[in-house]
């Protein structure tokens, strides 16, 4: 796992940003700082993680992070006394959240319930879920994630879409008619979480959550793509399928480590996903997007030389693949077809990141 370091990164312009954003962050000195948005602790009386909220904090500092969403399941759990203890010299950040744990009773379903969890991060009150705890009956999915969605906006929070394809729940209809600009996993490092969708034995087909993202963008939708950890084992590290962190995270751009900066730069799309991929630099202009890669160290420097290769995929309306770039150097000059490009990076290691889409239809003013 590569640590993150905060550093000056005077090259990297998300400029899936407005053009006031974009002007600021160029005058800004930016930093970027490692984050995980989507984290479990033992707080709550009817917690299922297994861990303390600072022996977690702990862990993550300890690991290279700068930031933290403590998003326990329908439960606030108390940050300031976290920041108070392990932000030191302002170099480590904890951010109240919530998982809404919401559910629809679908008997049609093996376990008698779809699942469509959302993340309020930034929140000031906790949200329960509609139908809580048995589960809502009788409402559409859509309108559920309307409600919470508007819920964690009123509470001053920025909505996640969590693991889609958990249980097979959430389908693109889902999502379709909701208007406000929202975060989505891609990446959920629950080792049950079905990112990658599949076929099961009746033909039944489900997409990819990166492909559902897509048809999301392809339809006018704004959407920015996140990795996180969703953990809730703290110790065995051994078992291949415990809920571990360090797994998934985003590496966000903002001129320093406050929550209003970090709020900010979650909602302009100001920050990659991650599962081991790290960028240098990405800068992208009217003609197009330049990115610089970090080349993964080998564990044993001494006796092996880093040779990792990677793929760098730009990505198009519907899904479509532009360009295919190899190297640690990828860079796509837009040919003005392009509603957004997105870069999909993919090393021989399997570790992989995903950049924000760059919006070149106007839809960003559209929803500011």
């Amino acid at each position: 796992m590569t640590s993150i370091v905060p550093q000056t990164a005077a090259l990297l312009v998300m400029s899936a940003l407005s053009a006031n954003a974009l002007a600021e962050a160029v005058a800004e000195s930016m930093n970027w700082y490692r984050c995980n948005t989507h984290t479990h602790t033992s707080a709550p009386p009817k917690s299922d993680a297994n861990a303390s909220p600072e022996f977690v904090v702990e862990w993550y500092k300890a690991h290279g992070y700068q930031c933290l969403v403590i998003t326990d399941h329908e439960f606030l759990t108390d940050v300031t006394s976290l920041n108070r203890k392990y932000a030191g010299r302002s170099d480590f950040l904890v951010i109240q959240g919530q998982e809404i744990t919401q559910a629809l009773i679908d008997e049609s379903r093996p376990t008698g319930k779809r699942h469509f969890h959302i993340n309020g991060i930034g929140i000031g009150r906790a949200i329960m879920p509609v139908g809580y705890p048995a589960g809502a009956r009788g409402i559409a999915p859509v309108d559920m994630y309307a409600r919470n969605i508007a819920q964690i906006q009123a509470a001053g929070g920025i909505p996640q879409i969590n693991h889609p394809n958990l249980q097979w729940s959430v389908q693109l209809n889902d999502l379709l008619a909701l208007e406000s600009p929202f975060l989505m996993e891609v990446w959920n490092a629950f080792p049950t979480s079905n990112n990658l969708g599949g076929i099961d034995d009746t033909g039944d087909v489900a997409a990819s959550t990166e492909a559902l993202w897509d048809s999301l963008l392809s339809a006018g939708k704004v959407v920015w793509a996140v990795a996180s950890d969703d953990t809730h084992e703290y110790y065995r590290f051994d078992d291949r399928l415990s809920p571990t962190p360090g797994q998934a995270w985003v590496v966000l751009q903002a001129a320093q480590l406050t929550q209003t900066a970090v709020m900010t730069a979650l909602r302009q799309g100001r920050f990659y996903a991650s599962t081991g991929v790290t960028l240098q630099s990405y800068e992208a202009d009217e003609h197009g997007i330049s990115m610089r890669l970090v080349q993964t160290p080998e564990w044993s420097p001494a006796t092996s030389k880093p040779n990792t290769r990677v793929v760098t995929r730009f990505i198009g309306g519907g899904g479509r693949l532009l360009a295919e770039v190899t190297g640690l150097n990828p860079a796509y000059r837009f040919k003005g077809d392009e509603r957004y490009v997105r870069a999909q990076i993919i090393d021989s290691n399997g570790r992989r990141a995903w950049t924000q889409p760059v919006f070149r239809d106007g839809r960003l003013k559209l929803a500011e």
